[in-house]
């Protein structure tokens, strides 16, 4: 069982990273920006696989924008018909270019 007070922490850790995200402009160095749709790797390596994999998804931020720092290889993404999955990392992710992609309102690297 988890101990209230840490699962408290954690959420409020949480909160205040959203509010960094929505007010932190892109690191220098980020590959893909906030919006951009990326394809996640088939093969993800033996500690990640529990993760979906061979999937597409949207860029939320990275983890330098959520608590600071410069890491900027360490994506969150929106995963398509699953929900938010943290942390990819750039490696595991390939840009999806617009014209290969039906829903061109969304934002391309």
């Amino acid at each position: 069982m988890i101990d209230s007070s840490y699962a408290d922490d954690a959420k409020k850790h949480h909160k205040e990273a959203m509010k960094r995200v929505s007010t932190n402009p892109e690191v220098e160095g980020q590959k893909f920006p906030i919006g951009c749709r990326v394809r996640i790797c088939d093969d993800l390596g033996s500690s990640m696989r529990h993760f979906n994999s061979g999937c597409n998804a949207t860029v939320e931020y990275t983890y330098a924008q959520a608590y600071g720092g410069t890491d900027t290889d360490l994506y969150s993404l929106k995963i398509d018909n699953y929900g938010q999955v943290s942390w990819y990392h750039e490696w595991q992710l390939t840009e999806i270019k617009a014209e290969n992609c039906p829903l061109r309102k969304l934002r391309f690297c």
